[in-house]
């Protein structure tokens, strides 16, 4: 999903939740929540610095965004021949992580909101493109799917 959605819909949830209990989702906390649901993307940015042994923001931005279109463009049957990417961030490793974390600081039960709060327009986007869920569902396991694809 765009970078703009999950900015809009991150502070929108923030809002909310911030409106709702003002005392438990304080101005900090909300901004907590937000930055989490748009920043978990740094993972993107990540790939592309490794993959292209760039640092640009902007470049970065422009190959996600062609490459969704080449996506797009391709069949359900050649979508199948293709690597999907591994984003760290974006899976149940994360969230495994951030539950742990709870109970050493309350700043990662507001991250993890953040993050479902991503994850949760991601896997809308998922489900609407046709592209299979496993993709950020687990990491690991993409992982060992994509060894048995050659391209």
């Amino acid at each position: 999903m765009l970078p703009k959605y999950h900015i809009l819909i991150g502070a929108i949830v923030s809002f909310i939740l911030w409106f709702i209990s003002p005392n438990f989702f304080t101005p900090v906390n909300s901004l907590i929540i937000f930055l989490s649901s748009v920043f978990i993307d740094v993972d993107h940015y990540l790939y592309y610095v490794y993959k292209k042994k760039d640092w640009s923001l902007k470049r970065a931005y422009r190959w996600f965004v062609d490459g969704r279109k080449i996506w797009f463009n391709l069949s359900k049957k050649e979508r199948k021949n293709y690597k999907i990417a591994i984003m760290i961030f974006h899976g149940v490793e994360l969230w495994i992580f951030l539950l742990m974390m709870i109970k050493i600081h309350i700043i990662f039960f507001f991250i993890f909101i953040g993050v479902v709060t991503h994850m949760a327009l991601d896997f809308i986007e998922l489900y609407n493109i046709e592209k299979p869920l496993y993709s950020k569902t687990s990491q690991i396991y993409l992982y060992f799917k994509n060894k048995k694809i050659k391209n």
